[in-house]
């Protein structure tokens, strides 16, 4: 007999039947004697813990101890010399055997031994009898060891590098006041690559326990701190393990030699697909290789898996791989230097990786056509493919993937026969194999050829029938069956055989929800489902899978329902209605995204997405060019914030091409989209051509119109941009063209251009756009720096970073933090400097992205420089000015920068001839911003000096101030008193003389002054 208290109170017999105890008391007396199996507990115990302040007799709970006994067996309960006791091991009582299973875990580290603990636990200990007092407490302890458990099992795992944020952040946050877990927060943070986040941690706690609790934290989180923060002066290692693969809800059963013999495989060849009829298990097969793989560190750059079930166009394969890595092609408003595969190649050149292909059959020549690419380009990348038929390029292993096995000799270790089972307790927990239905369900996993989805089918009926009554049907239905497609396959017609046969017996709510849901590829939310009992049916009988927060259907189950529509001559109206559906949703996040919503908006849009394009490329294919145009206008912010241009470029296209005539109120944002789409493959001129066109075309487009955004934000497009003020813009729109015009206003005019970024922040903060305000934050903290008002510049760019950070945009975040690393070291804040830099590296790295990369390093420069590491610093610039070279759009201006830090390291250590500001190209100074200018004349000043040439030096000064309307505050030379020892060289009247001159030219005599400085 079993006694389950860990949950609410269960009984089973040897059998693993449940065991009726009708009565609270009868319950109690049960669990109070489980709680000491096999040992007496007293009679007095025993009438305290049941009747507490209500005093009885022994003879009561005599009766209540022969009401037990009739109901589960008298030899269960034992009379003792003073009480009684539960005859039954201790280890068939859930909350010993937990204990015990936790006590392992914790004194040997014994991972599995905690895994299993935890499993035992199916609710609250105790549920149903909390009423009682002797149960409340031991609830609470039992919890507390729980937490614990839980604790102890996530510590193991992080130092086996598995990533447990996800489970291990709420939990922290329950227990804000409890060292131990932030400690544990705090290592999950740094071994996942976040540093920075790790060190928010500590402070955040050191504040709660000091406002709290008036107490400073332990030395071991101190300690702890102190370790971090030194391994974060070195650039943070990327994580160990980078994968997107989720946790699977149900057992892997039945194929663990195909498991070791596809990782085999996947080992010694960089394509190997797995192949196989729909329902053979080719995905979940492939996801637990991967699984594995990652677990033995086999692939140590990432596992990820793309799931190309809901793509509807071959151009879709390649951005369906960057969204799966989280990557983007290009930064906001950048235009994209290549296209999605060609970004592929970049993101995964060097790294050892494994992709998994699931539903290739969908797109077979693209995705072939991508792993060739991908495969050629990528030595470390290896492919694990999905598909009913190979992909067909050289150097491809196929894996077809075998029916389960049915053993003759020992059915019941089959794997076929164990995956029934399962699946089988899963809907009626009473169910076990025994002589009386093992031969029926033999026979129903030998008449489905062992195929792992029609036997889950099969299972899930037995809710209602038993083995023999679902074999039965079987056999009818098979029957009914022969004669149909005798082309097919027999394993096919098997699987269509049990899909019909499943089909058949929805109720009719039931079927009118799964034609419905066919039509979605990427699933749908709960809030799409009206009839949640028809949802609860359909998941319940294994046509429909919950995934996360969504319910969808595998595509094999899809596809069959998707015909069944075709029959029902419905197919029309439903995907009518599903267009309705999307246009509303991706029109209203589209407002969404521009609003302090905009992280739900980019997850609802991006759960949709499959949805999403799967309406477009139905309008395109039926004409319906107004559905089109207001889908491809509304999803273009959202693409531009992923970064998806070859997403927008490929639909936009599409869209554009159909043969009908663009509804009047939509011409305007057809011509920004045909225009945009030309400007980003190159077409600038024709592409300008009609982005005025669909600007000036929409210029009075009413508040609501379809595209009217889209029409606005057209103008960052033109480089002769009409004035803001004669724009009619308000709101976002307003506030990124004050942004656009500071950022670009700043390039050229300094603290003058800059000067609407102050107008720009105030609208964003008020909205609460995430990615507007970090962007102002950016260039705000950047003309505070000028002002000299570094504390200022710190604030600014710390929010942004966060900002950044949270929305998601990790190239975005990494340049903001490597800023934010800049000032706090001009501030003295070394170590936060470091720590800042270690997030930077670590964002970068993950996005690859040679822009942010090469940015990123180069900050690493004036950290050492105020750290007084000067030979380190120098010993970094050449690799930093090589990663500029993988880096062309930052070009001038990190140039310039780079030559002036090299000049002023060479004068921080008296070297001479401080002279790379001179050595640098004409071309390469005359393109470089005002600000980068202003450091390299300052610090031309500064070597002036050293040739004993103040005038020169106040000169250089003046033009300083002139390119940037202010003397730079910076403070980056601060050490070296460049004007005090320049106006004490010279007094004051000549140094004022001096300076006026260099202050009374421009940007072109900066230039010939700065190149001509060694003539």
């Amino acid at each position: 007999m079993r006694v389950l208290l860990l949950g609410p109170f269960d009984l089973r017999d040897d059998k693993d039947q449940p065991l009726d105890l009708a009565g609270a008391r009868l319950r109690a007396l049960v669990a109070r004697l489980a709680f000491e199996a096999g040992r007496e507990v007293s009679a007095d115990t025993l009438i305290d813990a049941i009747w507490e302040d209500d005093a009885t007799s022994a003879n009561a709970l005599q009766a209540l101890v022969s009401r037990v006994r009739r109901a589960i067996g008298a030899d269960k309960v034992v009379r003792g010399a003073a009480g009684y006791k539960l005859d039954v091991e201790p280890g068939d009582v859930d909350l010993v055997r937990f204990e015990r299973l936790a006590e392992t875990g914790r004194r040997s580290g014994d991972l599995n031994a905690l895994k299993e603990a935890e499993g035992l636990w199916r609710g609250p200990a105790l549920a149903d009898l909390l009423d009682y007092r002797f149960a409340q407490n031991e609830a609470v302890r039992l919890e507390r060891l729980r937490t614990e458990t839980t604790r102890e099992r996530l510590a193991l795992e992080i130092a086996t590098g598995t990533d447990v944020l996800a489970e291990l952040e709420p939990l922290a946050a329950a227990h804000a006041l409890d060292e131990r877990w932030q400690a544990l927060h705090m290592r999950a943070l740094y071994a996942t690559g976040r540093p920075a986040e790790a060190l928010d941690v500590f402070e955040q706690t050191r504040e709660r326990l000091a406002d709290e609790l008036g107490a400073d934290p332990s030395s071991e989180l101190a300690e702890l701190h102190l370790q971090i923060l030194r391994q974060s002066s070195a650039p943070v290692q990327k994580p160990a393990r980078r994968s997107n693969l989720k946790s699977l809800l149900t057992s892997f059963v039945g194929r663990e030699d195909d498991l070791a013999a596809l990782a085999d495989a996947v080992a010694g060849a960089r394509l190997v697909t797995v192949t196989g009829p729909g329902g053979a298990g080719k995905t979940r097969l492939a996801v637990e290789t991967a699984a594995t793989i990652a677990a033995k560190g086999g692939a140590p750059d990432g596992v990820w898996l793309v799931e190309l079930a809901s793509t509807t166009d071959g151009n879709d394969v390649a951005p369906a791989v960057l969204r799966a890595i989280g990557a983007r092609e290009a930064g906001l408003l950048e235009p994209s230097a290549h296209d999605a595969a060609s970004r592929l190649e970049e993101y995964f050149g060097g790294q050892d990786a494994l992709i998994v292909l699931d539903n290739c059959e969908h797109q077979l020549d693209a995705v072939a056509d991508l792993a060739s690419r991908l495969l050629g380009a990528c030595p470390g990348l290896r492919i694990l493919a999905t598909s009913r038929e190979a992909v067909a390029i050289g150097g491809e292993r196929l894996f077809p993937i075998p029916p389960l096995p049915l053993s003759t000799e020992d059915p019941a270790s089959s794997p076929a026969v164990r995956l029934f089972v399962e699946r089988a307790a899963a809907v009626r927990p009473d169910f076990k194999l025994d002589a009386a239905n093992i031969e029926a369900v033999v026979e129903i996993c030998r008449r489905l050829d062992g195929l792992p989805l029609a036997v889950e089918l099969a299972a899930a009926r037995m809710r209602a029938l038993d083995a023999a009554q679902i074999a039965s049907r079987l056999d009818d239905r098979f029957a009914l069956l022969a004669g149909s497609d005798r082309t097919a396959p027999a394993r096919h017609r098997t699987l269509s055989a049990v899909i019909a046969w499943s089909w058949d017996l929805l109720s009719d709510p039931e079927r009118a929800l799964a034609i419905r849901l066919c039509v979605y590829p990427a699933g749908v939310a709960l809030e799409r489902v009206d009839d949640l009992d028809a949802l609860a049916g359909l998941v319940e009988k294994s046509l429909v899978d919950r995934d996360g927060e969504r319910y969808r259907m595998l595509e094999t189950i899809r596809s069959y329902a998707v015909a069944r529509l075709e029959e029902s001559g419905d197919a029309e109206r439903i995907a009518d209605e599903m267009a309705e559906y999307c246009l509303e949703l991706v029109e209203r996040s589209d407002g969404e995204l521009r609003t302090a919503a905009q992280l739900d908006a980019m997850a609802r849009m991006t759960a949709e997405h499959g949805n999403l394009v799967t309406v477009i490329g139905r309008a395109s294919a039926t004409a319906d060019i107004e559905t089109g145009v207001r889908m491809v206008a509304a999803m273009f912010w959202y693409w531009h914030l992923l970064g998806s241009h070859t997403e927008f470029r490929t639909w936009a296209d599409l869209v554009l091409a159909v043969p009908a005539d663009i509804p009047e109120p939509l011409r305007p944002a057809a011509y920004v989209i045909e225009g945009i789409a030309a400007v980003e493959t190159g077409g600038y001129a024709a592409g300008e051509e009609a982005v005025r066109k669909g600007v000036e075309l929409g210029a009075d487009l009413p508040e609501n119109a379809p595209g009217r955004f889209l029409v606005h934000m057209g103008s960052a497009y033109l480089p002769d941009a009409p004035e803001i003020e004669g724009r009619n813009l308000h709101g976002w729109e307003l506030a990124t063209a004050l942004l656009i015009a500071a950022a670009t206003g700043s390039v050229v005019a300094g603290l003058e251009g800059a000067a609407p970024i102050d107008r720009s922040e105030a609208i964003f903060a008020e909205l609460g756009e995430r990615w507007g305000l970090a962007s102002a934050l950016r260039v705000k903290g950047e003309r505070l720096g000028w002002q000299g008002d570094m504390a200022g510049a710190e604030l600014a760019l710390v929010e942004a970073a966060r900002l950044l950070d949270e929305l998601g945009t990790r190239g975005d975040a990494s340049e903001a933090y490597a800023e934010l690393a800049y000032c706090l070291a001009r501030n003295g804040e070394i170590a936060r400097a470091w720590e800042s830099i270690g997030r930077a590296t670590a964002l970068a790295d993950a996005a690859r992205e040679p822009l942010s990369q090469a940015y990123v390093r180069w900050f690493r420069l004036p950290v050492l420089v105020a750290e007084g590491r000067y030979d380190e610093a120098v010993a970094e610039l050449p690799a930093a000015e090589r990663a500029l070279d993988g880096a062309p759009s930052l070009g001038e201006r990190m140039r310039v920068m780079s030559a002036s830090m090299n000049d002023l390291i060479a004068l921080l250590q008296d070297a001479p001839s401080p002279h790379a500001i001179a050595r640098l190209p004409r071309s390469q100074v005359e393109g470089a911003a005002v600000a980068d200018l202003a450091m390299a004349c300052r610090v031309a000043a500064a070597i002036a000096l050293t040739e004993d040439d103040a005038a020169r030096a106040a000169r250089m000064l003046g033009l300083g101030r002139a390119l940037l309307g202010i003397d730079d505050g910076r403070g980056y030379d601060a050490v070296l008193r460049t004007e005090v020892r320049a106006r004490e060289a010279l007094g004051d009247k000549a140094f004022r003389e001096a300076y006026d001159q260099g202050a009374a030219l421009g940007r072109d005599d900066a230039v010939a002054e700065l190149t001509g400085a060694e003539d």
